[in-house]
């Protein structure tokens, strides 16, 4: 049988580690939660343009696509959009060109 002194030492010594085993883990938890960056949302939108002498929609493509696979990606939708379908574009025309912002709009 064991003493009152040496289950209160035991006791102690268990409560110790396990108190530091929970300080550990939790500290962990707060250090991974701060060096976590935040998700960053984009939002999908639309802007109208008009076309100026020498536009084409390769070169248009290049100030929206962003957020797109590729260019060929982003001209079909704008392609669609606008119901373009040989890919030619005249100056003064208006096309509707979708674009992403983190920033929400309503």
């Amino acid at each position: 049988m064991m003493c009152g002194r040496k289950k209160a030492a035991l006791f102690g010594g268990l409560t110790l580690c396990l108190v530091i085993l929970l300080a550990i883990t939790f500290g962990s938890f707060l250090s991974r939660a701060k060096d976590k960056e935040p998700d960053v949302v984009y939002y999908k939108y639309y802007t109208n343009i008009e076309i100026q002498p020498g536009d084409t929609l390769w070169d248009l493509a290049d100030g929206y696509l962003e957020h797109y696979d590729s260019k060929e990606t982003y001209i079909q939708e704008v392609s669609q959009l606008n119901s373009i379908r040989d890919g030619k574009i005249i100056s003064g025309q208006n096309l509707i060109m979708p674009y992403y912002s983190t920033e929400y709009k309503l």
